[in-house]
C-alpha cells in the first residue's frame, strides 16, 4: 500500500480495511497477516482495528478473531459521528434549505481551521437540513475560496457540501476533526429549527482534510437530536498483555 503523506496510517488501514469489507459476519485477517499486508507495525494495526470497532463496523470474538457486522447504513438512525461516509449519506437522505451562499472575511478560528492568513476571507453556505420529523439541523460551513467556484452554481438541496466538492473538482475528503459540545440554541438558530430559544442542541465543529492532510470544509451545525437521533456505538478495546 502506498501511504498518502500527512495522513496517519492507521488512518488509511482502517479506511482500505473499510472499504474492503464484503458483507456481515466476514473473518477479518489476524493482526499478524495486516501487519504483513501493510507493513507496519502491531500497534498501527491495532490502532487501525479499534478504529472499526468504535465505528461499529467490526467486532472481536475471543478465541476466534474479528469480524464484520452489519452496514450503518442499513439503519437510518444510525450514525456513528466522525464517518465521512456518513455524513455523504446524511445529505443524500435528508433536503437542504439554503439561507445564503457567499463570500464573506472568516473569523480568526475559522481562518485557523482552514489554514488561512489571518484577515482572509472564503466561501460560506448556511441553511437548514430537514428530514421527515421536520427540520433538525442549522449548517453554517466554510470552503477555501479557490474551490468556491465549482460549487457557486451546485444545487445543495439534496447533497452534502462535501459530496458537492467531491463530484465538482478533484477533492477527496479522507478524514474529519470534529468537537461536541452541548448548548442551548441562540436565537436566530431556534427560529430557522422551529424551536423555543435555548432549547437544548448538540453543537458539532467539523473540519474535513484531503488526502493530503489539507483541510477543505469547516462546518459549524446545531442539531436536534430528538427529530434526527444519531446512535454511536462504543467499545472498549481487548486488554493485551
Amino acid at each position: 500500500m502506498d501511504f498518502q503523506p500527512g495522513i496517519p496510517r492507521y488512518i488509511q488501514i482502517a479506511d482500505a480495511i473499510r472499504h474492503g469489507l464484503k458483507g456481515e459476519g466476514e473473518r477479518i485477517p489476524s493482526e499478524h497477516e495486516l501487519c504483513a499486508q501493510f507493513g507496519v507495525s502491531r500497534p498501527t494495526v491495532r490502532q487501525a482495528l479499534d478504529i472499526l470497532v468504535q465505528e461499529g463496523r467490526l467486532y472481536r470474538h475471543a478465541g476466534r478473531g474479528t469480524f464484520s457486522t452489519p452496514s450503518p447504513g442499513g439503519d437510518r438512525r444510525l450514525r456513528v459521528i466522525g464517518s465521512v461516509a456518513d455524513m455523504i449519506a446524511l445529505g443524500e437522505e435528508t433536503w437542504f434549505k439554503l439561507v445564503s451562499r457567499e463570500v464573506v472575511p472568516v473569523p480568526a478560528n475559522i481562518a485557523q481551521a482552514l489554514r488561512l492568513p489571518p484577515g482572509s476571507s472564503a466561501f460560506r453556505v448556511s441553511g437548514v437540513r430537514h428530514a421527515e420529523t421536520g427540520p433538525f439541523m442549522h449548517v453554517t460551513a466554510y470552503v477555501k475560496r479557490e474551490l468556491a467556484e465549482a460549487l457557486s452554481e451546485e444545487d445543495l438541496s439534496k447533497t452534502s457540501l462535501v459530496g458537492a466538492l467531491e463530484r465538482q473538482t478533484d477533492v477527496t475528503v479522507k478524514f474529519l476533526e470534529q468537537v461536541v459540545d452541548a448548548v442551548l440554541a441562540p436565537r436566530h438558530v431556534a427560529e430557522l429549527l422551529q424551536l423555543r430559544p435555548r432549547t437544548p442542541l448538540l453543537l458539532f465543529e467539523r473540519t474535513y482534510f484531503s488526502a493530503s492532510g489539507e483541510p477543505v470544509e469547516h462546518a459549524v451545525t446545531y442539531q436536534a437530536t430528538r427529530r434526527y437521533p444519531y446512535r454511536v456505538v462504543l467499545s472498549r478495546p481487548e486488554r493485551r498483555t
